[in-house]
């Protein structure tokens, strides 16, 4: 049976949770900003991997986090980690390309749904169809999704609130309007 690793992680933000495989990061579950909502514990995490890695046998491990919990620490206190965090992701090959795309916006930089959607190919691709993408992202701050905003400048969706979204991009230097 395949083991899937997690642990919790400390953030100035609280409590973030990690799983991994033994092939990389799957899940990262920032802690929620928006009021109603509540920071999962190992019994959600069980709840999670019946839904999406029933095979898996789920472990606590902090020493197999180790070098997540250390770019966190670079990232959230020093800026840049410069460090690539191997990956095991999940989702459709539309979701692949946009979490793809979104991983290389560099530090303290932004892009548009839209802008996503005209690089994805020639075709209307809907900035929509993007935003479902980027929204789906299982393992933000490692895929950066929120240095993606609306037209404008405007934020707009983020899984553990506009708020967590703001002081993460003030954190990289990105002047919001």
């Amino acid at each position: 049976m395949d083991r899937l690793y997690f642990a919790p992680l400390a953030s100035p933000f609280g409590r973030i949770w990690a799983l991994k495989t033994e092939k990389g990061l799957v899940r990262l579950i920032l802690p929620p900003t928006t009021p109603g909502r509540f920071d999962p514990g190992p019994s959600q995490l069980a709840s999670w991997r019946d839904n999406y890695e029933p095979g898996y046998r789920l472990m606590e491990s902090p020493s197999r986090l180790k070098d997540l919990e250390q770019w966190l620490k670079r990232y959230l206190e020093d800026g840049d980690p410069q460090q690539n965090i191997p990956l095991d992701l999940r989702g459709t090959p539309f979701q692949k390309k946009v979490w793809a795309i979104v991983k290389d916006i560099p530090y303290g930089h932004t892009v548009t749904y839209g802008s996503i959607s005209v690089k994805l190919s020639k075709k209307s691709t809907s900035s929509r169809a993007v935003g479902s993408a980027v929204g789906a992202n299982p393992v933000p701050l490692i895929v950066p999704c929120h240095r993606v905003i609306g037209e404008n400048g405007k934020l707009v969706g983020f899984r553990s609130g506009l708020k967590m979204k703001q002081d993460l991009l003030r954190r990289e230097g990105v002047l919001l309007l």
